[in-house]
This record gives C-alpha cells, structure tokens and sequence, in this order.
C-alpha cells in the first residue's frame, strides 16, 4: 500500500504579481499635483487674509493734534458695538465763523486714507475749518487710539465711518442734510458708499482717490502664481458705484492728472461732479485753493436753508 507520503501533490505555486511602472507613476503624479494644489490653495488663503497689509499701513501714534496748529477740538470716543465700551476715536473741531445766511454750518465726516492716523490729517482738516465747515474726523478701528484688538479692513472701515454718520445725527443731533461725507484716498470709497447708501446725504467730496486698489494691491505684491487681483476682489471698489452716484461731487487730484486711471474715473463719473486739480506742492497757495474751491461747491450745490 502506497504510503499518504507519496500521494500528496505539491502545492501550485502563486503567480507573481508585477505592478505596472506607469501605474506607480501616474500614482506619483496624483499625489504630487494634489501636494501643490493643496499648497497653493493654503497660500492663497493666507493671501487672502492679509491682503488688507497691501493697501493698508496703520499707526497708532497721535503725536499732535488739532491744538498744535490752533484750534479748537474735542476728543471724541463712540461707537459702542454692542460691548458697552467705545471702540472708536475721532475729533470734533467746531467751525470758528458763523455762516453767512444764518444757518448753522454744514458739517464734513472726514474720512482718511488708509496710512497713518488722525495726526497725519492736519493739513487737510486745516483747509476744512477753514471753510468755516464743523469737522468731524474719525481713526477707524486698528488706527490711532481706536480699538486696535483687530486689524482693520474695508468691511470694518466701512462699519465704521457708517457708525460716525449715525453718532452725528443720533447724538450730536445733525441733520443729515447737512452732513457732507469727505474722503481722502481710499476713505474716498467709503465716503461713496455712505453718499450710495443715504440719498439725504447733500454733496460728497473726494480728495484724490485710490482708482483702483486692486492694482495697487497687485503692484504691492507682484506674483506669477497667486491671483493677486482676483483675491483681492472688490474692497474699496469706487470706480462702479461713482458711475452710479447722483449726489453732488467735488473730485480734487493733485498735481497734473497724468494718472490715466484717475482721469478716467473722474471723467466716468456720474452728473453732476466738479473737477478740481490742486498744485502738487504744500504752499499757501495749494491749501487757499482747495479751500476755495470747497467753499465754491458748497455753496453750489447745498441748499442755503438745509
């Protein structure tokens, strides 16, 4: 009898597996793009997030004050944001002439660009009072002795210079009809918005504004691979909603307007606008000019009565 020894048949043996090359490298492509894509999008998100440095350079020092060029103001804090303790500061600096025809001055919201603080305003707040104009000049919040818990940005900035208008008329007890929103820079879009937005607002004026922030911003932070323009999206737009404004506007550019983009966004620019170019230098002269030519398009264009 055979022994079960014999009988036992051996095992097949298991076929090899061979992986195919291309397989391995289209697997290695995969994960590769996927790294860079994850990469990419994560930078464009921290973009995204400080995109407000390109165009935005705040300081938190007040070295002088309406004082240091001899008139008369009120350090104001407001804006209270629902936390019970203001986050905003701003000046009051009273006008030192009464109007002419008997009624109480108009009153300007000045709104600043986005360098500095209120301290580096006093020339221009200076050609404000004397236009025998009330001046109302605020830091938002990251700027000066505002709140600086938070960095700033245009959606803030725009909560802020809203929240001015309304201590104005909600607690100084203004009319809004003769409120006249004046912006320097980029605050000149926010002075836009609120004129867009508050049809009683009676002129608004524009001291050479930013045209386009998203180039600047661009130009800030040249990159072949981060869609600089694109993230930085529609913040502090003027352009459009000037095309659109019906509120009387002083648009004032300084020096020869060579800026093509600053020319075309005056000349597009809704009816009725006045435009005024100031010289390029700091005289006398310059600062009789502009307040000038806001004393001109106020009397204009505001009606007498209010």
């Amino acid at each position: 009898m055979p022994s079960a020894k014999h009988n036992q048949q051996p095992s097949p043996k298991a076929p090899v597996e061979i992986v195919d090359p291309v397989w391995l490298i289209r697997a290695l492509a995969i994960s590769l793009a996927a790294a860079l894509l994850c990469a990419w999008l994560t930078a464009c998100l921290l973009f995204y997030q400080g995109a407000w440095q390109l165009v935005l350079q705040p300081s938190h020092t007040l070295d002088r004050t309406p004082a240091n060029v001899g008139f008369t103001f009120t350090s104001v804090r407001f804006g209270d944001f629902n936390t019970g303790q203001p986050h905003l500061n701003g000046w009051w600096i009273p006008a030192s002439t009464a109007s002419t025809s008997g009624a109480s001055p108009l009153t300007v919201l000045y709104l600043h660009g986005g360098s500095g603080s209120l301290s580096d305003t006093l020339p221009v707040l200076s050609s404000l009072h004397s236009a025998g104009l009330n001046v109302f000049a605020i830091d938002y919040r990251g700027f000066g002795a505002s709140d600086s818990s938070q960095h700033p940005d245009a959606d803030r900035m725009a909560e802020d210079a809203a929240t001015a208008l309304d201590y104005l008329v909600a607690t100084l007890h203004i009319t809004a009809t003769s409120i006249v929103p004046t912006g320097s820079g980029l605050g000149a879009a926010l002075a836009v918005q609120l004129a867009s937005e508050h049809h009683e607002l009676p002129a608004v004026i524009l001291d050479n504004p930013d045209p386009d922030p998203a180039t600047t911003a661009a130009a800030a932070r040249p990159s072949r691979v981060i869609p600089v323009r694109l993230l930085f999206g529609k913040r502090f737009a003027i352009a459009e909603p000037l095309e659109h404004l019906a509120t009387p506007k002083l648009l004032i550019a300084t020096g020869a307007p060579s800026n093509p983009a600053l020319s075309a966004l005056f000349g597009n620019a809704a009816k009725p606008s006045d435009i005024v170019v100031l010289p390029a230098d700091n005289s006398n002269a310059a600062t009789a000019a502009l307040t000038d030519a806001m004393q001109r398009f106020l009397a204009r264009t505001v009606p007498a009565g209010r």
